[in-house]
């Protein structure tokens, strides 16, 4: 798999005033606010560790507020530095027109890419092993032409996967859209014992995708054969830096409404594990800083020197607080924690920066472990809307799944 990061950073809204337009808070809650250079940093920096990439793209641009010689030298020797062992292509000009993606087409060496254009997407899983397990499966599974991976959003597409997005909350529209009920149920939604699949068609810039999606995508047609309106893009030409299009228009938009290119219908998987989070977490799908929160660098990442405090009810300043049994997250409640994770569920990227860990002695183990299988239940029964449409055998295959890592304990 080939890794392609595609992203521009600036202090301007990442999503050409998205959230303004729909009405929507933007919402940390009680955590930090760490300016963008510094999240793209922490995101590539944990991506790197998230699968054995044999080639990566990364294209960052910098918008004036960062492009000075300096900030661009810290970044591209950050990036050389964190991807060492990998083949890199590296820029500091993002895609936006055709013939950048017709270009990194052609440094393409794998039939599935990992395409992030976003820059803020953290790998938190604990093993450097499972996303690459997860592909593997994803590769051996029949033959459909279009594969499709949502690695990112977890919380979202595994209760979404079989009943489709329920209307965001922010948009009005036709009258057929009562925002509280699925409007199409997916076509060929299957679980398994190691993924959730269904077709349907889908363009964030967090998934993998197919060598086959993206020459759909970004080389059937001439964009340049579009006649366009002076001034609706700067250069009067069609720019699509990101495929979802929330600036002005998507991939979706122009291929299928536009040039009449119809974009295929792909098969797309969800894991049964959390495996990238959104650092800023979930609040434009109503699901709560309490449910599953917004994320912080923790303190001493770049330094590598952090310190971990496990099982202990009160909030420690300048430590990784985490405690399953935690009321609340210290995103939304400052009494809360930063995790309800595991010790085994320590993210890998953070294993060789850690310099303490402090575990509490007055803990049960086994009872730690019964609220770590809570806040995951939350997790996937986070709205009201969906969950009726989450089948009892997608709770129990993702409970079983992550179970097997526990054997001394037996819960049936």
């Amino acid at each position: 798999m080939v890794l392609l990061f595609n992203v521009f950073i600036t202090n301007q809204s990442a999503n050409g005033g998205l959230w303004d337009r729909q009405n929507v808070s933007y919402d940390r809650g009680n955590l930090n606010r760490p300016n963008r250079f510094e999240i793209v940093k922490y995101a590539l920096s944990t991506t790197a560790k998230s699968y054995p990439w044999k080639r990566a793209i990364i294209n960052v641009e910098l918008d004036k507020d960062f492009a000075t010689d300096a900030k661009k030298e810290e970044l591209e020797t950050f990036i050389r530095e964190e991807f060492k062992n990998t083949e890199l292509y590296f820029s500091h000009t993002r895609n936006k027109f055709q013939e950048d993606w017709i270009r990194t087409y052609e440094l393409i060496n794998d039939d599935l890419i990992y395409y992030q254009g976003n820059h803020d997407h953290i790998f938190i899983h604990p093993s450097k092993d499972y996303l690459k397990e997860f592909i593997d499966i994803i590769r051996a599974d029949g033959d459909h032409k279009y594969k499709t991976a949502v690695v990112s959003h977890w919380c979202e597409i595994i209760r979404a996967a079989r009943c489709g997005y329920i209307k965001p909350y922010w948009l009005g529209g036709d009258i057929q859209y009562d925002q509280l009920h699925p409007t199409e149920f997916s076509k060929n939604y299957i679980e398994n014992p190691k993924f959730v699949s269904f077709e349907s068609k889908a363009f964030d810039s967090y998934m993998v995708i197919s060598k086959e999606l993206y020459h759909n995508w970004f080389i059937e047609g001439d964009w340049n054969l579009v006649s366009i309106n002076k001034g609706i893009f700067p250069s009067n030409r069609i720019e699509i830096p990101r495929t979802e299009g929330v600036g002005i228009i998507g991939i979706g938009a122009l291929k299928n409404d536009i040039m009449n290119i119809p974009t295929p219908t792909q098969k797309i998987y969800a894991p049964l594990e959390e495996i990238f989070r959104h650092f800023d977490g979930h609040f434009h799908q109503k699901i709560s800083n309490d449910i599953c929160p917004a994320i912080d660098i923790p303190p001493g990442y770049f330094e590598k020197e952090i310190k971990i405090r496990y099982g202990y009810d009160d909030y420690k300043e300048g430590w990784v607080n985490i405690n399953p049994k935690s009321d609340h997250y210290y995103a939304f409640d400052k009494n809360g924690v930063d995790y309800k994770l595991l010790l085994e569920d320590i993210p890998y990227a953070w294993k060789d920066r850690i310099i303490e860990i402090d575990s509490n002695l007055n803990i049960s183990e086994e009872e730690m472990l019964q609220y770590r299988l809570k806040s995951i239940l939350e997790t996937i029964y986070n709205d009201e809307r969906y969950n009726p449409h989450i089948n009892d055998s997608l709770k129990d295959n993702i409970l079983n799944h992550y179970m097997k890592k526990f054997p001394q304990f037996n819960f049936n």
